[in-house]
């Protein structure tokens, strides 16, 4: 028997979410607007700066090769183009609101700007100042030979003009990858708002083969060299994510409590003797289907919510920037901690058993935070592939210290597990960005690419993989005692 509570409540209920989900893209989409507006201001004036430059010496000459007559309206431009050009640079170092610029810029730009052998900052004032100064000579000093004339015109064609089209092009190259890097993000959202509406088949498909295609893009810029201005902007995007998110997450929990509750309240109304118009109503509900389906919706949501926070904190790893120095660590202890950290899924319905061998090892120069990070990565996809199988699981790590003739001293360590194994033509792709052998929804794609990238290029070690299909994997990470 249904309760004709639900019957008011349901369409009610179905609209608040629609109505939130849909608000939350708003806000979302207005961040990512006012980023775009910015990027395109900056992209703007700075290429304004590069007019305005040539404008300057343009100005300068007809001012010297104009009768003294017609140099007073001269004079008056001139000053007018130094005035906007002066205030153009001042509001790409430090802010402009009405010109939609912001106060802060990445390390690329400020390179450009403050050190050789650039030093835009230094070249933009001392173009001015050579402007300004030509503006005050006096007649008769108003010839070809004027310093301040030279000055503008070899910086104008030479050093000025080189520096300018430099931060053209770096504003250009970063505007590119926040596109791009936005394109990512609203593409992985926007999927997870289609599996928690449960949204057309056909939308879907579209929109994993716009995924792929953003993909495949991304692996180009790789092999190009921009994975690392990519990984700063997407580091900065990922925090303008955060609070949008934890805002859906918290929500979501709430909900899902209420919705329990309602249940709950459903059931016990139910035991209640009700008007015969109440039950007439209450007949024409599929009350058990409603029981089961708005639980499972809300739970749908707060899976796609948690798999984009999974997302966004892999993402900001990937981006985050090494610390300075090195510290000596004992790789044990690394280990150790990861299996701490994993005990809860070990400790599950299927219990996997970890067979340790350690050897005596020196400490290593590392940074250690990712050294935990590569170690988590590569143990917790080995309790996934246990728990894809019905046999009793086995981890097996071990430690050696190794001193070839032919190369310095290594510690390595293996981590084998006898889960599912992987295929050989996933193998040469495992350490590929967003590539992943896990079902839909469970994994990134991005920790074994971070990890490689720990090891191998901020370690100057080696991660290999091998594996066959249900025969187990195994993990080989050598890193050097020093560096």
């Amino acid at each position: 028997m249904s309760s004709p509570i639900v019957a008011v409540l349901n369409p009610h209920l179905s609209l608040l979410l629609n109505l939130a989900v849909a608000s939350i893209y708003r806000n979302y989409n207005y961040e990512l607007e006012q980023m775009l507006e910015t990027n395109a201001a900056v992209i703007n004036v700075s290429g304004r700066q590069r007019m305005l430059s040539q404008r300057v010496a343009l100005y300068s000459m007809r001012l010297i090769a104009s009768p003294p007559e017609l140099r007073s309206d001269l004079r008056q431009k001139l000053s007018e183009v130094l005035d906007l050009m002066a205030e153009s640079h001042q509001g790409l170092l430090h802010g402009n609101t009405e010109l939609k610029l912001a106060s802060h810029h990445s390390p690329e730009i400020a390179k450009i700007y403050y050190l050789p052998p650039y030093e835009l900052d230094q070249q933009v004032c001392h173009y001015i100042e050579a402007g300004r100064n030509l503006l005050v000579c006096p007649e008769a000093e108003l010839t070809t030979d004027n310093v301040y004339l030279k000055r503008i015109l070899v910086a104008a064609s030479e050093s000025l003009l080189i520096a300018l089209d430099a931060a053209v092009t770096q504003y250009q190259k970063e505007k590119e990858s926040l596109d791009f890097a936005i394109d990512i993000y609203q593409a992985q959202l926007y999927q997870s708002s289609l599996d928690a509406q449960a949204i057309a088949e056909e939308r879907a498909q579209e929109l994993a083969q716009t995924l792929k295609q953003l993909q495949s893009t991304q692996q180009q810029l790789i092999q190009s060299e921009k994975l690392s201005t990519l990984g700063y902007l997407s580091a900065g995007l990922a925090h303008e994510i955060n609070n949008p998110l934890n805002f859906i997450y918290g929500n979501i929990v709430h909900a899902k409590g209420h919705i329990e509750d309602l249940m709950t309240f459903l059931d016990l109304l139910e035991t209640t003797e009700l008007d015969p118009k109440v039950l007439a109503a209450s007949e024409e509900l599929d009350l058990d289907y409603l029981r089961q389906d708005l639980p499972q919706i809300m739970t749908s949501m707060l899976y796609g919510s948690e798999r984009i926070r999974s997302l966004v904190i892999d993402l900001q790893k990937l981006a985050r920037k090494d610390p300075a120095d090195k510290e000596f660590f004992d790789i044990h202890e690394a280990l150790d901690s990861s299996l701490v950290i994993l005990q809860h899924r070990m400790k599950a319905d299927q219990p996997i058993h970890v067979k340790k061998r350690y050897a005596v090892l020196p400490q290593i120069a590392c940074h250690i935070s990712q050294i935990n990070q590569v170690f988590l990565n590569i143990l917790n996809n080995a309790v996934d592939a246990i728990q894809d199988t019905d046999r009793a699981g086995q981890i097996t790590i071990s430690t050696q210290f190794l001193e070839p003739s032919n190369r310095p001293a290594f510690v390595r360590v293996t981590i084998g597990d006898n889960g599912t194994g992987i295929a050989q033509e996933a193998l040469q792709h495992l350490f590929e960005p967003f590539f992943t052998t896990k079902l839909s929804g469970k994994g990134t794609g991005l920790g074994l690419s971070i990890s490689r990238q720990i090891i191998v290029d901020s370690h100057q070690g080696d991660l290999r993989c091998f594996s066959q299909p249900n025969a187990g994997t195994r993990f080989i990470v050598d890193l050097p005692i020093e560096l």
